[in-house]
């Protein structure tokens, strides 16, 4: 008989590790261009929501 490993002990999900790089890499857009923060925010919003929605 095998025994599983505990896997609820991870500190961050998948999904945690996407919305937190897509957050960066919008930081860093923002920063290189600050004209187009606005729709960066407002599509990192929409990714956020997707995942949160998928997630459900």
């Amino acid at each position: 008989m095998r025994v599983r490993p505990n896997r609820t002990s991870a500190l961050l999900s998948t999904r945690a590790l996407v919305i937190m790089i897509v957050a960066i890499g919008a930081a860093a857009l923002c920063a290189a261009a600050p004209r187009a923060a606005v729709p960066i925010g407002v599509g990192v919003g929409v990714v956020t929501l997707l995942a949160q929605i998928v997630r459900d």
